[in-house]
């Protein structure tokens, strides 16, 4: 009965590398739709379409328009059915944008590939001072060879590692997480990501709290895990605020 699968094409927030052609592969032989969220990823790292998905999302909120001061969503499809059915249900329940959002996205974009090259610069400089940190156990993050899906990465994503970066400290107490938060206090404490700003995120206790112990350790994450949006700074400095809170903890 399954009619559409959505998955990421990498997942939030254990950056994992979804098997996008095995995926698509096997939709098209069920011929159910496959819909894919390249928020993570933007369209500067990987096409789905290329790969065989059926539609794709994105959050222009996020990297596209970069600056934390749009809500806004795009949904594309390659078939033309497909995408008038989506555009006429949108339009009849109102799920428009506004202009001005519209206007502030249209400004985001021009600085887009700029602020793409240069977060994702310091996203691998980051996750690589990271796992040379003893006070760190692992890093994920797509562009280093030690992520398990890192080959797949190199497929799907080319040289792109993009901005997120995640990992998760020695220390897996919440203690240890709050001495962490509280001395990384030039960075914005948010579940938030791709603006212009670095922002921290602590799924344990904010996107993913709701779920029970056991279910956030089958996803994993704990309260050693932190997900990192890299911005704008100076990567020098970025680096800098992350030594410090490490040897908080």
């Amino acid at each position: 009965n399954t009619k559409m699968i959505l998955i990421e094409a990498v997942s939030n927030p254990t950056l994992r590398v979804a098997d996008l052609t095995g995926i698509a592969s096997w939709a098209a032989e069920e011929q159910v739709i496959l819909a894919v969220d390249n928020t993570f990823t933007t369209p500067r790292a990987i096409r789905p379409f290329d790969f065989g998905a059926d539609i794709v999302i994105h959050s222009v909120t996020k990297l596209l328009a970069g600056h934390s001061d749009v809500t806004l969503g795009y949904v594309a499809a390659k078939d033309l059915g497909l995408r008038d059915k989506i555009y006429t249900f949108s339009v009849t329940t109102g799920m428009t944008a506004s202009p001005f959002d519209c206007w502030l996205a249209e400004r985001g974009l021009l600085t887009f590939p700029l602020r793409f090259d240069k977060t994702q610069a310091t996203a691998s400089a980051l996750a690589k001072m990271l796992a040379q940190h003893n006070a760190v156990a692992r890093v994920l993050y797509p562009g280093q060879a030690s992520h398990p899906d890192f080959i797949r990465a190199q497929t799907i994503l080319g040289q792109n590692g993009c901005n997120m970066v995640s990992f998760e400290l020695a220390n897996q107490t919440r203690e240890a997480a709050e001495r962490f938060t509280k001395a990384a206090d030039q960075i914005a404490f948010a579940p938030t990501l791709g603006d212009v700003g670095t922002t921290l995120s602590h799924p344990v206790s904010s996107s993913h709290r709701v779920l029970t112990g056991p279910e956030q350790q089958e996803l994993g994450i704990s309260e050693g895990f932190f997900r990192v949006s890299v911005g704008l700074e100076d990567e020098i400095a970025l680096l800098n605020v992350f030594e410090h809170a490490l040897a908080s903890v």
